[in-house]
């Protein structure tokens, strides 16, 4: 018997060779063997009707089992979970001190479990590895400690797996092949040929050569396929493994490239792109040519070979899909496509909700975390509140359990708690609870229990149950995603309970948080969906079309990482001092060189390569190297006919568009108005909306800015007024709490802050801020949410506002004393007969008579308020409301208007600004002190408390001193005064018909900083 070495490029009938070989010896139990599971279902499927019997398509670890079972190995395997919950074990059980500071590290232990299986499939045995590495640290005394923790680690690991009377899947592996070794003969004569590999561990050329060698009657007949050609930059990271092979090989067969694969449109470019990728060079005149047996120049690839350019990976994805979509309605079968990314497990969760919502069948071979099903966010939340303490988990936390599916018959009652939580910015799952009331004995139970895994499994079979009590039902697609979870759940518990490693508290949290749910079909389980896969999932299989995705420089190749422990310098230190032989790792580009020729190899007809040029905040993202590669080979205009999805789309083009509900979003953006014009259509409330209005005999002068700013905006504000999701805006609790200390201020201290009274008015400061900061969140809404420091630190900023601001106003003091705070007007019962806005009160427009007050009063707070301002006539009279900040006065009827600004100053806040910023409060003010009170307004100002400009703006009569901290150009003669309020009231009595008739013309470019603030409401209007 012999073992028989088939090279080849790619595509050179090495499958022929193999799969023909197969066949022919399929019936007398021979073993194909291939790389992926994925791999194993379809030539299973493929060879049927060759004589494949069923089984005997197998991955490395099925010939393994098969090589256990006729030698007579028994050992038991441990699982991957249990692996790493036994690695844990060990380092946190082992002595270390050099190490001690990075094993608390996360991972840590999975970066040492990646260097033991390294060092299995390397067959270096702990004793071996411990030796190497006392040669190594005898030339330098400073690394004995370091090679002492690192040999310990390893050898702990052994023994603790001797101890549990368990093998994991290397160790495996290793000793059935010595089992076989010691009776060969109970292989028999089964031949066994290894087809789709592109390299082989030491542990996998150990199973060659045992087989080759020793089993059976002195040897099995193996064949052995490995895509390599001499001097193939793109496949020079597999010359080591030919070379170790060649060596045991009877007979080499190196069969030339073929080209009969591709399909005849495609066949020249795909041909010369795997003859020629990464061949390319320069002469002696420094022109680009293609080195090596291949040659020729630039060729056009039509849609052979497509560039596509995306912004952003959701655009990314978003195109593929696009593409792939196009194929499928072309009449391509969807298992001929397929999607490769450097990473499926990164890809997956965008590409699968993509993919879904365009409605293309996936097979991601994606298994999401327990936390992304609707149980096991419940079952993550239960565990955290009850084994992290109420004060330490989340109310998050306590929402995800009540939200479980089945738990709650009224499940609005999660999300009024939930609203609560969030207006009251609650933090912690305790403050939730006792909002909440109730009584939840199963969290109490499952934080007593002394064995909280077990408990935790009940409460899942408990929830899962709950939605179907009294029935039997048959789960849908999406019910069955819990029935997954609660198996993965009991089974990974059940797995730890086998070698008594369930762990308890925190680490259970922890571990809930890695326990993935299989999906329900497994990649490539099932024909006709598109598969989702990584590059060497790919390579023993073709494909009509390949997608490769993410070709971004740092992603696909990805950058060179040393292996934590023992680097690439050291290795070689390692090989020179003891002869022990580590491959190197740092030097990835030949391997990610190898990936990349192999995805492009696959196809047949169609290569698809994809790029991001930003990423979704609109960044530069450079493409892959790999893309220039491929350009070299290519006309010089191939890129620039790259299909492209950047980030500014945020529609399709209508003509593109992939599917109909995509093609309504385009046609709906192609009517929809530019942002900064005025739509040309004018929306209206009907009469029963109207009806409904409440603010609309009445209104404030507040509501009338944001009418005139937005109406679609007052709407949503001023009249629906949801409840709101958040506590109340930061600027507005800042801005009021300023408002009432500098109220209470002015009142205590009685007069004008100057500079005679500052320090008076200081101290008042200082009591009024100490009140604050120790009353509670409840009285001083401040920050809520966040810890006391954050808001020590809030109450300190206004405490320094309003001591500038103190300075401020003593500096400009120009003789006028506050005589109005809070002002009042229009507030009282409208169906009292002594209100003002009752017909027969007095003062009440239509009334014969309307005499103003001899001398000002002003109301108390609390007691009853001015009149209303009454302005025009007829059925445009409008009756306006409000609250005047703070009304100056000098004793000879004059009266100086202030309004409270807390927020950033603006240029709208100048007089000259009014009409065009839609300006409205300070002049209506002036209004009421003029009609209501009886003083003359000789000025009104937007008064800012912080920042640092902090003179008034808005309007005051020439040659009047309204105090030093006032701008120059706000000044206006009487007659430009009188027509400033004049022109106030006349566009308050025209915002308000507007406002009744229910005029409702949506004004994005007022409506906030961002532009429209309610996109959605606007555009189903």
């Amino acid at each position: 018997m012999a073992l028989t070495l088939v090279l080849g490029p790619a595509n050179s009938a090495k499958a022929g060779e193999v799969l023909g070989a197969y066949a022919a010896a399929a019936r007398r139990g021979a073993l194909l063997v291939v790389p992926t599971a994925v791999d194993a279902r379809h030539y299973t499927r493929e060879l049927a009707d060759d004589g494949a019997v069923l089984g005997s398509v197998v991955t490395f670890s099925g010939l393994a089992a098969e090589i256990g079972r006729r030698a007579g190995y028994a050992g038991r395997r441990i699982s991957e979970l249990q692996r790493r919950r036994i690695l844990e074990r060990v380092v946190a059980g082992s002595r270390l001190d050099v190490l001690r500071s990075a094993a608390g590290a996360a991972g840590f232990a999975a970066a040492a479990g990646e260097l033991i299986a390294e060092l299995q499939r390397s067959l270096i045995a702990p004793e071996r590895f411990s030796a190497g590495l006392r040669a190594w640290s005898a030339q330098d005394v400073r690394r004995a400690p370091y090679a002492r923790e690192v040999g310990r680690i390893y050898s702990d690991y052994m023994r603790e797996l001797d101890r549990l009377g368990r093998v994991d899947r290397d160790l495996y592996v290793w000793q059935a092949l010595d089992a076989l070794r010691a009776a060969p003969g109970r292989w028999g004569r089964d031949a066994v040929l290894f087809y789709g590999f592109d390299d082989l561990t030491a542990l996998e050329r150990d199973a060659v050569e045992t087989l080759s060698r020793h089993a059976g009657e002195g040897g099995t007949q193996v064949t052995v396929s490995l895509t390599y050609e001499p001097g193939r930059e793109a496949l020079a990271a597999r010359a080591e493994t030919v070379a170790e092979l060649r060596p045991l090989a009877d007979r080499v067969l190196e069969l030339p490239p073929a080209d009969e694969h591709y399909a005849p449109a495609s066949r020249v470019a795909l041909h010369r792109l795997e003859r020629c990728l990464f061949a390319v060079g320069t002469d002696d005149d420094g022109d680009v040519v293609v080195t090596g047996a291949a040659g020729g120049g630039r060729i056009d690839p039509g849609d052979a070979v497509v560039l596509l350019e995306a912004g952003g990976e959701r655009a990314e994805a978003e195109l593929v899909a696009q593409q792939v979509l196009e194929l499928l309605r072309s009449g391509m079968p969807a298992d001929e496509i397929v999607i490769v990314y450097r990473s499926r497990a990164r890809a997956a969760p965008l590409v699968s909700g993509v993919f879904a919502q365009y409605g293309i069948p996936l097979a991601a071979g994606y298994a999401p975390p327990l936390g992304h099903t609707p149980l096991g966010r419940g079952l993550i939340g239960a565990a955290r509140c009850a084994l992290l303490g109420e004060h330490r988990a989340s109310a998050a936390d306590l929402l995800a359990y009540l939200r479980t599916p089945g738990l709650l018959t009224t499940p609005e009652i999660a999300d009024a708690l939930d609203a609560d939580v969030r207006r009251g910015a609650l933090r912690t799952a305790a403050q939730a609870r006792e909002l909440l009331g109730w009584e939840l004995a199963e969290l109490d139970e499952l934080a007593a229990s002394p064995n909280p895994a077990r408990q935790l499994c009940r409460l899942a079979r408990q929830l899962f149950a709950a939605p179907y009590r009294s029935l039997a039902p048959a789960l849908s697609e999406a019910q069955e995603v819990d029935a997954r979870a609660l198996r993965a759940l009991v089974t990974t518990v059940d797995e730890l309970a086998e070698l008594a490693l369930t762990p308890s508290g925190e680490e259970l949290i922890d571990l809930l948080a890695g326990v993935a749910v299989t999906p329900a079909r497994v990649a490539g389980g099932a024909s006709g969906a598109v598969l989702l896969a990584e590059p060497l999932e790919v390579r023993a299989r073709r494909f009509r079309v390949v997608f490769i995705c993410g070709l971004q420089e740092g992603e696909f190749p990805l950058p060179s990482r040393p292996e934590p422990f023992l680097s690439d310098e050291r290795r070689r230190e390692l090989a020179a001092a003891s002869g022990l032989r580590l491959r190197p790792r740092e030097d990835s580009l030949a391997a990610e060189r190898y990936l990349f020729y192999a995805a492009v190899s696959r196809a047949t007809e169609r290569v698809v390569l994809a790029y991001r040029s930003s990423d979704e905040e609109g960044n530069l993202a450079l493409p892959s190297p790999f893309i220039a590669d491929v350009a070299e080979l290519m006309t010089p205009d191939w890129p620039a006919r790259r299909r492209r999805r950047l980030l500014a789309d945020v529609v399709w083009d209508a003509a593109s568009a992939p599917t109909a509900r995509e093609r309504e979003r385009s046609h709906a953006a192609a009517g929809a108005a530019v942002a900064g014009e005025e739509p040309g259509t004018e929306h209206r409330l009907g009469p029963g909306a109207l009806a409904k209005v409440r603010h609309s005999q009445i209104l404030s002068a507040g509501a009338l800015e944001a009418f005139a700013n937005c109406p679609v905006k007052w709407l949503i504000e001023r009249e629906l007024q949801p409840d709101p999701l958040s506590p109340q805006p930061e600027p507005i609790t800042r801005g009021n709490l300023m408002h009432d200390v500098l109220e209470s201020l002015l009142r205590e201290l009685g007069g004008p802050v100057t500079e005679a009274s500052l320090p008076t008015a200081r101290a008042i400061l200082d009591r009024l801020l100490s009140d604050l900061t120790q009353a509670d969140a409840t009285r001083v809404p401040l920050a809520l949410g966040s810890p006391e420091v954050v808001r020590a630190g809030a109450l300190r900023a206004i405490e320094a506002d309003l001591r500038r601001y103190l300075q401020h106003e003593s500096e400009a003091d120009g003789g006028w004393v506050p005589d109005g705070l809070e002002l009042r007007f229009g507030f009282d019962d409208e169906s009292n007969p002594t209100h003002p806005t009752h017909p027969t009160h007095p003062t009440h427009p239509t009334h014969p008579t309307r005499p103003l007050p001899a001398t000002p009063t002003y109301p108390i707070p609390g007691s009853v308020s001015l009149p209303p301002l009454a302005l025009g006539d007829g059925p445009d009279r409008v009756l306006v409301r409000g609250m005047i900040d703070r009304v100056d006065v000098d004793g000879r009827g004059h009266a100086v208007v202030r309004d409270y600004k807390s927020g950033a100053r603006r240029q709208g806040w100048a007089a000259a600004n009014w009409a065009t910023d839609r300006q409205l409060q300070v002049a209506l003010y002036m209004l009421v002190v003029r009609e209501l009170v009886g003083l003359e307004p000789v000025a009104g100002f937007y008064q800012p408390l912080r920042g640092d400009d902090l003179r008034a703006r808005g309007v005051f009569v020439k040659g009047i001193d309204a105090g030093a901290g006032v701008v120059g150009t706000d000044a206006r003669e009487p007659e430009e005064m009188d027509a400033l309020l004049t022109d106030a009231a006349d566009r308050a009595v025209a915002l308000a018909a507007a406002l009744r008739a229910g005029v409702l013309t949506p004004c994005p470019q007022n409506c906030s900083r961002d532009g429209c603030a309610y996109p959605a409401i606007c555009r189903s209007q």
